[in-house]
């Protein structure tokens, strides 16, 4: 079975119905089970917690922007030492989703958050799993435990 094909490890579908043309508040959190898939897929150590506070707020252009805070601690390996480490990631995470076929982008006057732009289809958006990508996107791609150096040999 393709990637495709499977269920996310961490899915919230939230259809566009259940929007209604207003806002929704969305507080979700990854089970045990959800963050050891999690660990896997991103080839982690593990994931200790995953969770976001979100809002979703249907457009009158029939577009949807989910806005939120995502929270996760992470388990890694050092890269200079291979020594195990806790990562902790917090930060703001912003989607625009747009109708497929819709135009292109809206000016707006909101400089403190830059929205990602998906398109919109099949009248479901999977809140978990653009949580756990903003996750990914949001690792630290080398790891470092504090005190951590190369040693003059190893670094020439």
């Amino acid at each position: 079975m393709s990637r495709a094909a499977e269920a996310p490890e961490f899915s919230r579908p939230v259809t566009l119905a259940s929007l209604r043309q207003g806002s929704r508040q969305l507080v979700i959190e990854a089970t045990a089970a959800e963050c050891d898939a999690l660990a896997r897929r991103f080839g982690l150590e593990g994931v200790r917690s995953l969770s976001a506070r979100l809002e979703l707020v249907a457009k009158p252009s029939g577009a949807v922007s989910l806005r939120g805070t995502m929270r996760a601690v992470v388990d890694r390996a050092c890269v200079v030492t291979l020594e195990p480490m806790t990562e902790r990631i917090e930060g703001p995470l912003s989607v625009l989703f747009r109708p497929e076929g819709a135009a292109a982008r809206e000016v707006t006057l909101d400089v403190e958050l830059e929205e990602d732009e998906e398109p919109l289809s099949g009248g479901v958006i999977d809140a978990g799993e653009v949580v756990a990508q903003t996750m990914a996107l949001a690792l630290d791609p080398w790891p470092k435990r504090p005190g951590a150096r190369l040693g003059e040999e190893e670094a020439s």
